[in-house]
């Protein structure tokens, strides 16, 4: 039964971004798709679309979600070690190598493929911030 897919692919990006030591090493697990106003960096999972596939033998959907990562400047001892753009390009990096061109395990056995495209690096609205993200498409065959 393919119904709530979108649900069980977010919960299983989550599970696989906040599971992932590169990642959290740039970006604290309870920065991942965090609830109200977020520390920087931060993840979040936003904008999903999902559209049904049924067929003979097919019973799934496929859809996206997309990624975004938001940084400034890594400081040390009050110095700019990494800056904002470097640093959102890092974060960008380590969810790319979480996900792209992956499997989800999803509840019942079913696993979703994923892939990433539209991968982009944007200033996020002044100089010391940056603003990664991409899209998660996803599929699955039968749920």
């Amino acid at each position: 039964m393919a119904v709530g897919l979108q649900k069980l692919v977010r919960r299983a990006l989550l599970s696989r971004l906040k599971a992932d030591a590169a990642l959290t090493a740039l970006v604290p697990a309870a920065s991942i798709n965090p609830p109200g106003a977020p520390a920087w960096p931060f993840i979040v999972l936003r904008a999903p679309v999902t559209q049904r596939l049924k067929a003979a033998c097919v019973n799934g959907g496929q859809g996206s979600w997309d990624v975004h990562a938001f940084a400034g400047p890594r400081l040390s001892g009050g110095a700019v070690v990494e800056t904002a753009e470097d640093h959102a390009g890092s974060i960008g990096a380590a969810i790319e190598t979480a996900l792209a061109d992956n499997w989800l395990a999803l509840p019942a056995g079913s696993r979703a493929r994923i892939r990433l495209s539209d991968i982009r690096l944007l200033t996020d609205g002044d100089p010391d911030h940056y603003h990664w993200f991409c899209q998660c498409n996803w599929r699955v065959l039968s749920a």
